[in-house]
């Protein structure tokens, strides 16, 4: 079983996937979101009374892909098998993006699915990457419970090659600053090096439990925890295994995303909405390299007048938390994990408009 790097590796695993060739400038990978919220086009097969395996047709993003990220929104009495695999001529197997349930992460519970390599691609804890492009994928779903539990499905894709961020600054987001509840791993001796992912993940879902008046949506950092802990990984990073915490309860929708630069997220945080990001920790502090197993989750909460990115960093001290970055350190330790977002919306909240953003 493959163990955590000893610092900071339980906040976020993934930021060595991309790292050999995104560390050192802040290049972008194209990259699309696509929603799914209506499974009447998936293939059905009523395996027993109790289990439902749901096939999605080709689902195609429109761009040239070679890494892939499933997140789910379920409700409690769901129990999930998720697995994901290329549309490619000759076909390949399914590969497990994990075991999904709320309440268990013992065994046939909650948990990646390790050593999962065929010569076409491998799952990296949660991400499905592939040797060559793809152009489309297939979902396939084993579903335990209600159907009308199963609330939405999103799929990250990003290319495999680096383009410059063409986009301008979305400027209209400067000096922005949304009062996202300040929480912190380092109150907790168990959780210092290790809970920054859930952290992170508890000041979202708080932000939005205080905006609409539901305290169902401020869950404290320890239950957090025991919500998305992946015994595969022995760590609480999973991305989507966060996520879908969030989106266990009721009126709460919560994807990961993957974006192609700063404007992405400066437009998020311009509609009112803070997202999580996961960094590079030695380059969101300025220094000339990442630094092994220093993968962290901050909270994007605003924008200083002059492009300067204001996050809540649940890595330190409660009174040190909210913190403000140059936008260049951001974006290159973003740049690290494939510039990778967990976001968190309540029903009826207006998003942003694009191909990146869920619907």
């Amino acid at each position: 079983m493959r163990l955590p790097p000893p610092f900071l590796t339980g906040c976020s695993r993934g930021v060595a996937i991309l790292g050999m060739f995104l560390a050192a400038a802040t290049p972008a990978a194209d990259a699309r979101l696509l929603t799914v919220t209506n499974f009447s086009a998936f293939q059905r097969e009523r395996v027993s009374t109790d289990l439902l395996v749901l096939t999605s047709p080709a689902l195609d993003p429109g761009i040239p892909w070679k890494e892939l990220v499933v997140s789910w929104n379920a409700t409690s009495n769901v129990t999930l098998s998720i697995g994901a695999r290329p549309v490619v001529p000759g076909g390949v197997p399914f590969l497990s993006l994990g075991r999904w349930t709320l309440t268990s992460s013992g065994p046939g519970g909650r948990g990646s699915v390790n050593g999962q390599k065929e010569p076409w691609g491998e799952v990296q804890t949660d991400v499905l990457s592939l040797r060559r492009e793809a152009h489309a994928a297939e979902v396939r779903l084993e579903m335990r419970g209600p159907e009308s539990g199963l609330r939405r499905l999103a799929l990250a894709f990003s290319g495999g090659g680096n383009v410059a961020t063409a986009a301008p600054p979305f400027t209209g987001a400067w000096g922005r600053d949304l009062p996202v509840p300040v929480r912190s791993q380092a109150e907790f001796p168990e959780g210092v090096t290790r809970w920054c992912s859930p952290t992170s993940t508890t000041m979202l879902m708080a932000y939005w439990g205080e905006q609409r008046g539901r305290a169902d949506w401020i869950p404290t950092v320890p239950e957090t925890v025991r919500g998305v802990f992946d015994p595969g990984w022995e760590g609480t990073g999973n991305w989507p295994f966060n996520m879908a915490f969030a989106g266990a309860h009721r009126d709460l929708n919560a994807v990961v995303a993957r974006w192609e630069g700063l404007p992405d997220l400066e437009r998020w945080v311009a509609a009112g909405l803070p997202a999580a990001a996961s960094v590079s920790y030695a380059l969101l502090k300025g220094r000339a390299a990442a630094e092994s197993g220093d993968g962290h989750l901050v909270v994007v909460r605003g924008w200083t007048a002059a492009g300067d990115v204001r996050v809540n960093d649940p890595g330190v001290r409660r009174e040190r938390v909210e913190r403000v970055f140059p936008r260049g350190d951001f974006d290159r330790a973003w740049a690290h994990s494939g510039r990778t977002v967990y976001l968190v919306w309540p029903d009826g909240q207006p998003l942003p408009e694009g191909p990146r953003y869920p619907r």
